[in-house]
């Protein structure tokens, strides 16, 4: 298990990675931003870090144990927070662009279980839940949801971690792998 300490130094790190790929957080502070700046493009290998680490804080550390004990909506923000910086890791490198709607798109207009608005273009996450009051009847409901939106709902050690693949990213990893192999 990560200690808290060394768990938020690995937050703020991966915050640093997310901002040097063209992605920060709008609450960076302005030096900070600078400085992120001036290093440059990430290598793959720092990227790659970042999000195992990231992953393993989520899943395994004090400090996810400590928000578990907090107030519901601290607890909710701080899923929240580490659900986007997640997407902002997945986010390809380069500067982050206002995205343009795809010609015929067509919005989600149906709502989010959890917020009531309206899930929009490319956010069309379904979730299903069973409940099983004895061993002969249950019941069934589905509906859409924001990703934000469930992890706010759920204990952060449980949170849905949306990991996307990345062609450069999988370059690497295969690279990696078989460097591995050829040791052996």
């Amino acid at each position: 298990e990560i200690d808290a300490d060394e768990a938020s130094a690995i937050v703020a790190a991966a915050e640093c990675v997310a901002a040097m790929r063209g992605h920060p957080d709008e609450a960076m502070p302005h030096e900070l931003a600078q400085t992120v700046h001036r290093l440059g493009k990430p290598s793959t290998e720092l990227w790659d870090s970042a999000r195992n680490s990231l992953s393993a804080v989520v899943s395994s550390s004090e400090l996810t144990e400590l928000w578990a004990e907090a107030e519901e909506d601290d607890r909710a923000a701080f899923n929240r927070a580490i659900t986007d910086l997640i997407d902002r890791l997945n986010q390809p490198q380069g500067k982050a662009k206002k995205p343009k709607k795809p010609v015929g798109s067509n919005p989600n207009p149906s709502p989010c279980m959890f917020c009531d608005k309206p899930m929009g273009d490319g956010a069309f996450h379904m979730i299903d839940i069973t409940v099983n009051e004895d061993e002969i009847s249950s019941m069934k409901q589905g509906g859409w949801v924001h990703l934000a939106c469930l992890n706010a709902a759920l204990h952060p050690k449980h949170m849905i971690q949306n990991w996307e693949v990345d062609d450069e990213l999988l370059d690497f990893v295969m690279a990696k792998i078989e460097a591995e192999n050829s040791e052996d």
